[in-house]
């Protein structure tokens, strides 16, 4: 690859709704679904890697989301890694909350990335990088149904034939990027906390809604 190609690292965000003045959750059966995009140059991904890896010596705690117990940790990561030059960020997300038991975690994923590359390639961004879902036990992987829905997305032509896709696990530290940003997100959207968005949202240059139809 060239140094001036460019690469997404995905990760995605699954929380249910609260309720805005109370913060509780009163329906656990209603999520909303977000996959963020961290984008790099090729030539970057040395530097991004070693700035990120410094954050996590500094402050001495995972930089993922999930793992950031306390609204003061979050927020100082997200502070962190918007200081980070030459990356920018791309949102997909659900119009709204969806039930579980009408709409399957697959198919929500299968239709959010969907947009996702579509998105992706029109910005000439040709490679994108997935944190795996793989359960090789159980067959049948989320890894699987996203290149199932990239050979969809070529056949019809809403991508070109030379986008890729891989995946990777959590030690690719790249996808720390998207974690904390879809992660940001959600909570925003979900009426957790507005701050740690607030504190990244101009490195997000599009947020694309995705409708998902009930049944």
């Amino acid at each position: 690859m060239e140094d001036t190609d460019l690469i997404a690292f995905l990760d995605e965000s699954r929380k249910p709704m609260r309720n805005p003045a109370t913060r509780r959750v009163e329906d656990p059966g209603l999520h909303h679904y977000v996959v963020a995009a961290a984008v790099v140059f090729h030539g970057d991904i040395s530097n991004t890697r070693q700035q990120l890896r410094q954050i996590r010596d500094r402050v001495d705690y995972p930089l993922h989301y999930q793992e950031l117990r306390g609204h003061r940790r979050r927020v100082e990561a997200v502070e962190a890694i918007e200081k980070i030059e030459g990356w920018d960020g791309y949102i997909f997300e659900t119009a709204r909350a969806l039930p579980e038991a009408n709409v399957t975690e697959h198919h929500v994923r299968a239709k959010t990335v969907e947009v996702a590359f579509s998105r992706l390639s029109s910005q000439g961004i040709m490679r994108a990088v997935l944190e795996t879902r793989a359960h090789p036990k159980k067959g049948f992987t989320l890894d699987q149904k996203d290149h199932q829905v990239l050979k969809k997305l070529k056949l019809r032509g809403v991508v070109p034939a030379d986008f890729q896709i891989s995946h990777a696990s959590k030690t690719q530290t790249l996808l720390q990027l998207s974690d904390l940003l879809a992660g940001a997100r959600s909570d925003l959207i979900c009426n957790v906390y507005h701050e740690p968005y607030a504190r990244v949202s101009h490195r997000v240059r599009h947020t694309d809604t995705v409708f998902i139809k009930r049944w």
